[in-house]
């Protein structure tokens, strides 16, 4: 009964990782066409229905996009959290059941019903592409999009409707907050990394075999941190550029898609950045919880009625 609960947990997650890139694909798709059309916006005459329609259509692809994003990441760990737990449930309801004493025969079952190293490498797998490469590709194309949209609609039309009223006769945006956000969100963001990716010894993981996993894990994530960081902060002086200048209509369209560009990708980084970091919690929740399981499977083996029955 076990066994059989667990393969099938293990065939939905399987099931679920190819829904998830499906739903990947999809997403790239929706967030790649969203950033062109927001670009080609800005080539057409201002207050045409067609430019217009782009505005529009550009914004549901974006947000479309972000929606299926989030629901992916929602589910990839709803499933993470829910293959983990299993062992665990089948464990506290044999105790309740055999009041503590579990004889030998249902041991082997529980030693059995541990999550295969193969589905965990799956997992951990499922869980770098998601939160590693395909954040940073998903992240810059969305942040880019919106901000195209954001600094069209404001210059071509909050400005005009501003004129109109008289509140405004020079409308603006003005690059320096951006740049003030950049300089201020960059170091605290380095800070929580460096203070989540710190690892402490714990008494419960006194395997050896843990604690490799976890220095495994800790060298590759710092590592990509760093050259994560190192571009970011490249990014982050470039756009002191921006800093003196203001979007207006008059400036261009090529100066309004760099300065897009460059903040958006700066804030897609950030954002991978995060999901880096989630990545790493998650694996140490992984190999935490492995090790726990393992040392209440030989507390259980230990206790005098399970060697008193297997005798």
């Amino acid at each position: 009964m076990i066994i059989r609960y667990l393969m099938e947990v293990i065939r939905r997650f399987r099931r679920d990782k190819v829904l998830l890139k499906i739903v990947i694909v999809i997403v790239l798709v929706l967030a790649c066409l969203g950033l062109v059309l927001s670009i080609i916006t800005y080539f057409l005459p201002p207050y045409e229905i067609i430019a217009l329609i782009l505005v529009v259509i550009s914004l549901i692809l974006l947000a479309s996009a972000f929606l299926l994003w989030s629901s992916a990441g929602s589910g990839l760990i709803s499933a993470f959290h829910d293959l983990m737990k299993i062992p665990f449930e089948r464990l506290g309801k044999l105790e309740e059941s055999f009041g503590g004493n579990i004889d030998l025969k249902t041991l082997i079952a529980l030693r059995q019903s541990q999550i295969p190293d193969s589905t965990l490498k799956d997992l951990i797998g499922t869980f770098k592409k998601y939160f590693g490469s395909y954040a940073l590709i998903f992240y810059p194309l969305e942040f880019v999009g919106f901000l195209n949209v954001i600094f069209y609609i404001l210059l071509e039309y909050v400005s005009k409707v501003m004129l109109m009223l008289k509140v405004i006769k020079n409308f603006s945006i003005p690059l320096q907050p951006f740049v003030g956000f950049l300089t201020v969100a960059v170091p605290v963001t380095v800070s929580i990394a460096l203070g989540l990716t710190e690892w402490r010894g714990d008494s419960l993981l006194n395997n050896p075999r843990c604690i490799l996993d976890l220095l495994d894990n800790l060298k590759s994530r710092k590592s990509q941190l760093f050259w994560d960081f190192v571009l970011l902060l490249y990014l982050l002086i470039f756009s002191f550029v921006f800093m003196p200048i203001k979007l207006t209509l008059k400036i261009g369209v090529v100066p309004i898609l760099v300065a897009s560009a460059i903040f958006g990708i700066d804030l897609g980084f950030l954002a991978g950045i995060v999901h880096h970091l989630m990545l790493g919690t998650s694996y140490r929740d992984l190999v935490y919880l492995n090790c726990l399981y393992r040392q209440l499977i030989d507390k259980v083996a230990q206790h005098p009625t399970s060697q008193g029955q297997g005798t």
